[in-house]
């Protein structure tokens, strides 16, 4: 099953443009390979659910938590949830991950998928508040993401993530703060001839220096 195929097998609503899937949602989904011992999946930052329920499509051994902050994109995610029948391997919460201990024990997630916020206030023009708050760059927010990854995490399990350039330094040095190494990099550009647009890649949970980067991937609007 190809990504295309998920997408329009997958019933998605969304309160505005600005919530539905991009090529970071893309991009994630495309490079989230689970091993056979990763069965219990937690996305940190769904959404309307768009990564949490393509991956339950294409996997279907796996069962996926969705921690979301916003309101509105989770009672999408609700609806989207019960519109695609997966509510026996899918479940979202509404809450800030700082409280991840209310719902998940400590150590017991096999893998971490994330599309964490990126974006400056400078570089962010959104009329939408509520998206400027779910994806506008602020460290200590992000450093939420590191601390509830380190909490919910199995030790030397893998951290999926996606990410700007822009911020990624500030990435890595709070990676490194909770214990997180990265292993592997697949970078995205929108053309041969641009720079990078979006960071892939895997971190390890107190793992060790062992880093693969990939191929260059072109976004498909690139025409590459």
């Amino acid at each position: 099953m190809n990504l295309d195929e998920v997408f329009r097998q997958l019933n998605l609503k969304s309160p505005n443009k600005f919530h539905l899937p991009t090529h970071g949602t893309t991009f994630l989904i495309e490079i989230s390979k689970f091993l056979k011992n990763e069965n219990k999946i937690l996305e940190l930052g769904s959404g309307i659910g768009s990564v949490s329920l393509a991956l339950a499509k294409i996997y279907e051994n796996i069962e996926v938590t969705g921690f979301e902050l916003q309101k509105e994109p989770y009672n999408y995610s609700i609806i989207n949830l019960k519109d695609n029948n997966l509510q026996n391997r899918v479940k979202f919460i509404n809450d800030d991950i700082e409280n991840i201990s209310n719902y998940i024990e400590r150590e017991s997630v096999d893998c971490i998928v994330t599309n964490p916020p990126h974006y400056s206030d400078k570089s962010l023009k959104s009329p939408f508040e509520d998206r400027k708050k779910a994806r506008t760059f602020d460290e200590k927010n992000l450093e939420k993401f590191f601390k509830a990854a380190n909490y919910a995490l199995k030790n030397k399990k893998r951290m999926i993530f996606v990410y700007h350039p822009t911020y990624f330094i500030t990435f890595l040095n709070l990676a490194r703060k909770y214990k997180f190494m990265l292993q592997e990099m697949h970078i995205a550009y929108g053309n041969k001839n641009g720079t990078a647009q979006l960071i892939g890649g895997i971190l390890r949970k107190n793992g060790g220096e062992n880093l693969k980067i990939y191929p260059p991937v072109f976004l498909k609007s690139s025409g590459e």
